[in-house]
């Protein structure tokens, strides 16, 4: 599994693979919508960056790119 936390979610994807099933899940926990990826970025991945990669399900916490991962910004 690739490390994709702190890039942007059209690199993640790109990385992965657009065939690699991806669920979104909002790193504010306001359950927003990804609308234009270009525009969100990776806080998180589930599973974890080293783990051994056979394009299973992927999770992925994202945020506006303007945003912060640690909340501080709301």
């Amino acid at each position: 599994m690739p490390h994709l936390s702190g890039k942007g979610l059209v690199a993640a994807y790109h990385q992965l693979g657009y065939d690699t099933k991806v669920q979104l899940k909002d790193g504010r926990g306001a359950s927003r919508h990804v609308l234009w990826p270009a525009s969100w970025k990776v806080c998180d991945q589930h599973p974890k960056a080293g783990t051994p990669f056979s394009h299973q399900p992927i999770t992925l916490t994202v945020v506006k790119t303007h945003e912060s991962c640690t909340g501080g910004d709301r």
